[in-house]
């Protein structure tokens, strides 16, 4: 279980490097320097191990209100953490909205639901 969630953030840093080096090479963004890379790497790994957290304690609920309020639940502190991570790191990246996006779309890899015939 722990490598799907490895595999989950690699995926989706390798997502935003490519999207760093598209805007630079598209956009004529500012090349990404090793540090702002860092700090991309720290977001998401702070993004999804809470993301991770949130589905042990708080497993997801069948569609519904449930599903809202977990996500409004979620929300804050994912945005908290993100402005002290960027506070913190003085960084340049958009990691207020980068860690709880991670965080809510970090899948769940709990047991899968026995079927009954």
């Amino acid at each position: 279980m722990p490598l799907l969630y490895l595999r989950f953030y690699l995926g989706s840093l390798s997502a935003l490097f490519a999207f760093y080096l598209l805007g630079h090479y598209l956009l004529g963004f500012p090349f990404p320097t090793p540090t702002t890379l860092l700090h991309l790497a720290l977001g998401a790994g702070a993004g999804v191990g809470l993301g991770a957290l949130y589905h042990r304690v708080w497993p997801l609920p069948p569609p519904g209100l449930g599903r809202v309020v977990r996500l409004f639940v979620l929300l804050p502190p994912a945005f908290m953490l993100g402005i002290g991570l960027l506070v913190l790191l003085q960084a340049q990246v958009a990691l207020p909205y980068l860690v709880p996006l991670l965080a809510w779309l970090t899948p769940d890899y709990g047991k899968a639901p026995s079927s009954t015939p």
